[in-house]
């Protein structure tokens, strides 16, 4: 539910329930291995119930697909890999009761998401993807009889492009959900120029009535028919966009997302066409959510403009009537994007989050609120503004007082109350895990936890039974031998301070030298730490293999304020990278480390880094660079992300002053100076950064006869190492760790489960 209330009773327990799930680590007997990727679980989304009798949630899983048809030998007569997918279903939990467990409510290969109970909390809307068969569908809102009233899912809508984000009205009888149309399918023509030159939109609208026979060797108008019915087919693709690559493919197709208004119990799913639209234009409409009255939608979106929606940063609160009438602007100033809309339980008062659009990639986001009835000027009240952290997902606790929050600080992602009140944080859970996703009703508090021992938990806390963990997905954890982490900080001579964490090998033995790995992080703006999930696998894989791991937050990292994220202002190699090699520098103190056995990993822009480093420093034996770049030049041209060169970089390659700052900082200016053996991964649909640069300094290498080695895996983009082919994930862990074997002579031998685990 998005308003609800929260006792302050149960805080206290919270704290001592966290604290519970972070003791050190559970030391079982057996190792962590590559295939253990298999088995991990995360808990994606939760909604409870008003009254806090109930909590929804979704779990995300890799399951092997059972092959029923085809051969089991390939081409050359060797037995075909397993194949494995992702898979996302729905659990639910009673929270009246004090030990019950998690019962599953959706099964099979489509993928259940985005939970949302109903006001009664007799049924629950959600999210499905899929077929039966494994095959993609278009995503549609289905709806869930719960508890005794019995009955199986089914789909409410039939939308031709697809239904999500379902929100339900007060009373239940519909739901708000949003759908991407194309742009041939908005009436009316946009504001903003088609940025084709000498074309408009008009010359789609004053067709002639006979339709043009398409011709190579006909007339002007001929010829043009002919090349435009290439076009629409992509061959060729012609570009017109400024934002001309999404994550896997050239050109995305303008389309934009749209509120609409449907029927909770329709007789038949309920199709786009038959479905109240709430909001018109050429922009994306996001974030809706009822006010309590249940007769007007709060969402954010763009404020018309004549500027293309591909150079429009700024984004506005509104607001619309259920019959798609009256919308006005409910918050809106120049140099700020407004998200996430969040009506009090009156309905008095707005909570949103924002960030100023001056400096995206430092600015941190803030938590605020305005009066509903504002007409868009007011000065809004920051609740967060001397934090000095970016806010992630926040919920109304009581109708007009505090609301949760949670935030990226230093390592940890905690859980805080605040109130316009008292402008203080309060922590609700806090030290050394993660919160991930949660939800409050009812006086209960139901959240997913990540710990250093256990790397996702469901904790529910209720008034009456108190703080328990009431679901542990990834339970085999506890039979495993797991590394512990110690957190250090260092004093850089400028006066950072930089966090960092070490984990030794599983069952160091005294008296023994162990190689080390620096594994560095992306982003730039990423953090990471013990209540970061994505990375606790791979970490716990390297102690496995006999590796110590040290891994800091560098400047330039998030969770730890603008100054610090701002600190790698133009200066993306020399400061972070002295930085991460001090981390190593007090590893080295330690006695089980040897300093002739270190090695270097990172992906993105720690790709990177890691280039870097090697071009700088010759300490390490062996590198991976995984999907990173390492000319900044070519990467303003060749990714999606090529706005932090003019962000982090302060211009653009034309411009005489920022064009020595690009080749000082690009690691293939100085590709002169790795002699460091290096396996360079990168995935070949990645548009995030672009393959060119991992290409450059391959052949660069190969030139200079330099050890390099070069991975590229097919049909993957820049995701690859947490949401990728699973086969190709495990691929990609054997892979690094097999190189470093290489060179480092590592002497503990493989950690090895029998076959047929």
């Amino acid at each position: 539910m998005r308003i609800n209330r929260f006792g302050v009773a149960g805080w206290c327990c919270l704290v001592l329930a966290a604290a519970c799930l972070a003791r050190g680590a559970r030391a079982g007997d057996q190792p962590i291995v590559t295939s253990d990727l298999l088995r991990l679980r995360a808990i994606t989304s939760i909604d409870v119930a008003n009254d806090g009798s109930k909590a929804v949630f979704a779990l995300r899983s890799i399951a092997q697909v059972e092959e029923d048809e085809g051969p089991t030998i390939d081409r050359d007569g060797k037995p075909r890999p397993p194949k494995y997918e992702y898979r996302s279903h729905l659990y639910v939990i009673d929270l009246t009761i004090a030990d019950a467990s998690a019962v599953q409510l959706t099964h099979g290969r489509r993928n259940d998401h985005s939970p949302r109970l109903a006001p009664d909390g007799r049924s629950v809307a959600f999210v499905r993807a899929g077929t039966e068969e494994g095959k993609g569908d278009k995503p549609q809102v289905w709806l869930m009889p719960l508890g005794g009233s019995g009955g199986e899912a089914r789909a409410i809508t039939d939308f031709k492009h697809g239904a999500a984000n379902p929100v339900w009205s007060p009373l239940g009888t519909g739901l708000v959900v949003s759908s991407s149309l194309p742009m041939e399918e908005i009436e009316g023509v946009p504001p903003y120029p088609m940025e084709r030159p000498r074309r408009t939109w008009k010359d789609a609208e004053s067709k002639p009535e006979r339709p043009i026979e398409p011709r190579p060797d006909g007339t002007r108008e001929q010829i043009r028919a002919w090349l435009e019915q290439n076009a629409q087919r992509d061959n060729p693709t012609v570009i017109t966009r400024l934002d001309f690559h999404d994550e896997l493919n050239l050109k995305p197709p303008m389309r934009f997302a749209h509120l609409f208004l449907v029927p909770a119990q329709p007789a038949e799913p309920t199709g786009q066409s038959a479905a109240v639209q709430l909001t018109r234009g050429f922009f994306d409409h996001m974030d809706a959510c009822f006010l309590p009255a249940g007769e007007k939608v709060v969402y954010a979106a763009k404020k018309p403009t004549d500027r293309h929606p591909d150079r429009v940063l700024d984004t506005a609160l509104w607001m619309v009537n259920i019959d798609g009438t009256g919308d006005r602007t409910v918050l809106s100033r120049q140099g700020w994007s407004f998200d996430s809309p969040r009506p009090s339980m009156d309905g008095s008062i707005i909570a949103f989050r924002a960030e100023q659009t001056d400096e995206p990639n430092y600015r941190q986001t803030l938590l605020g609120m305005t009066p509903t009835a504002g007409d868009g000027s007011a000065d809004p009240i920051w609740l967060t503004d001397t934090l000095d952290r970016s806010v992630g997902s926040f919920e109304w606790m009581t109708s007009r007082g505090a609301i949760l929050f949670t935030c990226a600080d230093r390592g940890a992602f905690p859980l805080y109350s605040i109130s316009p009140s008292v402008l203080q944080p309060t922590p609700i859970v806090e030290g050394a895990r993660g919160v991930h996703a949660f939800d409050v009703g009812g006086g209960a508090i139901v959240y997913a936890l990540t710990t250093p021992a256990d790397p996702c938990a469901l904790v529910v806390s209720t008034p009456r039974h108190g703080e328990r963990i009431a679901f542990r997905p990834n339970a085999w954890v506890y039979d495993k031998a797991l590394s512990v982490m110690q957190e250090g900080w260092i004093d850089r001579p400028d006066g950072t301070r930089v966090q960092y964490w070490i984990m030794p090998p599983t069952n160091v033995k005294d008296g023994e030298k162990y190689p080390l790995v620096l594994n560095i992080h992306g982003g730039p703006s990423a953090m990471w730490g013990p209540g970061e999930m994505t990375m606790w696998h791979e970490f716990q894989l390297m102690c496995s293999w006999g590796y110590g791991v040290v891994f800091c937050n560098p400047r330039g990292s998030g969770g730890y304020g603008y100054a610090f994220q701002k600190a790698n202002h133009q200066n993306w190699g020399t400061g972070p990278g002295g930085d991460v090699l001090a981390a190593v520098d007090r590893a080295l103190n330690l006695p089980w480390v040897d300093a002739d056995r270190l090695v270097v990993t990172g992906g993105s822009y720690a790709g990177y880094l890691t280039a870097w480093l090697i071009a700088h420093d010759q300490r390490f034996k062996a590198a991976v660079a995984q999907r990173g770049v390492y000319d900044l030049t070519t990467f303003f041209g060749e990714g999606n992300a090529w706005r932090l060169v003019p962000w982090a970089m302060g211009g653009y390659p034309w411009e005489s002053t920022i064009r020595p700052i690009l080749s000082r900082e690009s690691p293939f200016t100085h590709v002169l100076r790795i002699r460091t053996p290096l396996l360079i991964t990168h995935a070949s649909n990645d548009l995030r950064t672009g393959v060119s640069q991992s290409e450059m300094l391959y052949r660069a290498l190969k030139v200079l006869e330099r050890p390099v080695e070069y991975v590229r895996y097919p049909n993957a983009g820049h995701d690859l190492s947490r949401t990728g082919d699973p086969l190709q994930r495990m691929d990609r862990l054997n892979r690094i760790i097999e190189f470093f074997e290489r060179h480092v002579q590592n002497p503990r031998a493989a950690p090895v489960v029998p076959s047929g685990r």
